[in-house]
């Protein structure tokens, strides 16, 4: 029984391609062997294996994701291995017939959604499965809907919003003709926030079929996690409050039964694994010899309970089952082509970084998110499983959102929304040290921010000599984003807050969260927020200059212009 539910998650984009085709083809005098929607929406297990199949495909688009959101950004280049396709996004001179702006595969994708959606309905209404299981398998259905049309309109800029299935999504002229509305970033969030508000379910499965264990991989976060994406779509809104709000609700919860640490950025005794915290060895903090470096290992490690303290969403690629681990293909040296680098950009970034003991370098760049592998900078943080040495074991994960992202989302929110001292604390080293006094023996008000929700976190680690003796808050272990890769605390300068931690909030993304599928969206919703390209134009230009591009400077002047951040849609035909 196993083995053939794996076989579903990872096969179903083709043994399902009868029955997540549209409503309309069905008209049509099928083969013998085609099944109707009405012998495949029979019953629960139908419908599980349904939401397996969209999640099956969507770990086709996982490489297009990555490419597009990071080599169109500021954070990674091409190698001399790429083809004139991929040099195309890298110098945003996008040509019509590029494939890799081609929609198909992400409408393809919305298009069976739809067709699940919609028999889902039907399903409901013939008392086929509960009120429960409908709620649960609908609401992530839409959401992951939903989440794809947002994909589609950070790279297109604006794209036609269909919620019927359709015939034919790959003819470019059927999608825009006029039939369906054409809807620009601004109204789209807006659109998608009225989808995620009006759905009856936000939370986990509780449903046992998708809360298992399958060949070893814990099936618990392969969903999107409908409560991070609408704190997205209010973030992108501008509505910081509501963003905040979401994202702190999922910031306090127990993922791991009674692991309170989880999604908090704790400290381990002494600094080495859990928590995926780098430093040095406990009272060796200034011997460069003695250092610890585990914040990497969140790329690679088992999916223990410090594995769910920072994974909220993840999918992962079987040694049996296509599309296979496609980033090796992408990354690796060993067992691919090699067609992206870190851009020299980061690299410097990374180096620039003072740690707390003085010493110059960031845990999460060299050795944290790449390698120098014969001499070239290689891209580690989806292929750190493989082994040349087993070459046939080409299994791996796809990282999608994670607890260093939550915290920096949250703290653009909280920094939007006036709370500069809360959001330097989360970004730096912590709540405690933050809002504590050195030496002070009455902590009843102090290590804590005194706020209301969202902004209650309390720090508190009172010894027995302490007033109130022994209090723990639940915050007492948060030591920020910056602490616990023991990087020195960003200054931030009064005058100016608001715009000061905002820069450094992306310069922090950058550092934390490079190559992982962020930073496209990062510098359009913020460069969007305060009206100036330059916030995009220019880090993509500094990153073509720092690696010698002579386009640099014609890329910075055209990126000025907002019509010019965007692919042009078409199929690639």
């Amino acid at each position: 029984m196993k083995k053939i539910r794996l076989i579903w998650f990872f096969l179903i984009p083709v043994l399902l391609a009868g029955f997540l085709t549209s409503c309309e083809k069905f008209l049509d005098v099928p083969p013998q062997d085609l099944l109707t929607p009405e012998q495949h929406f029979r019953d629960k297990y139908d419908a599980d294996a349904a939401v397996r199949g969209i999640y099956g495909k969507l770990l086709y688009l996982s490489s297009r994701y990555v490419i597009l959101n990071e080599l169109r950004a500021d954070l990674m280049d091409v190698t001399g291995n790429a083809d004139v396709y991929l040099r195309e996004l890298n110098l945003h001179n996008v040509s019509a017939g590029n494939p890799y702006a081609d929609p198909t595969e992400f409408y393809s994708l919305i298009n069976d959604c739809n067709d699940v959606l919609h028999n889902f309905n039907i399903m409901l209404k013939d008392l086929k499965f509960s009120k429960e299981e409908y709620n649960q398998r609908y609401s992530d259905i839409a959401t992951l809907r939903s989440w794809l049309y947002l994909q589609l309109v950070i790279q297109y800029g604006e794209v036609p919003y269909i919620t019927s299935s359709i015939d034919q999504v790959d003819d470019l002229d059927k999608l825009t003709s006029g039939d369906f509305p054409v809807l620009g970033i601004e109204a789209m969030v807006d659109t998608l926030i009225g989808v995620m508000e009006s759905l009856p379910y936000l939370s986990l499965y509780t449903d046992p079929s998708f809360r298992t264990i399958i060949d070893g991989f814990d099936t618990r976060i392969m969903f999107i996690d409908k409560e991070f994406f609408l704190g997205d779509l209010y973030l992108w809104k501008g509505d910081y409050l509501a963003a905040a709000s979401t994202y702190k609700n999922i910031m306090v919860r127990d993922i791991n039964q009674n692991n309170f640490d989880s999604y908090k950025l704790c400290f381990g005794e002494p600094y080495a694994l859990p928590h995926f915290n780098s430093g040095y060895i406990r009272y060796y903090w200034e011997d460069i010899n003695s250092i610890l470096n585990n914040w990497p290992f969140m790329f690679y490690s088992p999916q223990t309970a410090d594995y769910y303290c920072e994974w909220i969403w993840a999918m992962y690629f079987h040694d049996n089952y296509p599309p296979g681990n496609p980033f090796l293909e992408l990354f690796s040296k060993d067992a691919g082509k090699y067609l992206f680098k870190p851009a020299q950009s980061i690299m410097d970034e990374w180096d620039a970084q003072i740690q707390q003991n003085d010493f110059k370098t960031d845990f999460r760049g060299l050795g944290g998110s790449y390698q120098i592998i014969d001499g070239d900078p290689v891209i580690t943080k989806y292929i750190s499983t493989y082994d040349p040495l087993y070459p046939f074991e080409r299994g791996g994960q796809w990282h999608l959102w994670r607890t260093g992202g939550i915290h920096l989302h949250f703290i653009e929110a909280a920094n939007r929304d006036g709370q500069y001292k809360l959001a330097a604390a989360l970004m730096n080293l912590g709540i405690r040290p933050t809002y504590g006094v050195p030496g002070a023996v009455d902590v009843t008000y102090l290590e804590r921010t005194n706020l209301p929700f969202p902004y209650d976190f309390d720090g508190r680690s009172a010894g027995p000599s302490q007033i109130p003796a022994g209090t723990r808050g639940p915050w007492h272990r948060n030591i920020g984003v910056r602490g616990r890769v023991y990087l020195e605390a960003r200054e931030i300068p009064p005058a100016d807050s608001l715009l000061s931690i905002e820069n450094f909030v992306l310069d922090e993304s950058a550092l934390e969260l490079a190559f992982e599928g962020q930073r496209w969206g990062d510098l359009v919703r913020i460069a969007i927020r305060r009206d100036d390209p330059s916030i995009l134009a220019d880090r993509i230009y500094d990153k073509l200059q720092r690696a010698g591009y002579p386009e640099a400077a014609a890329v910075r002047e055209k990126l000025m212009d907002r019509a010019n951040w965007f692919l042009p849609l078409n199929t690639g035909n």
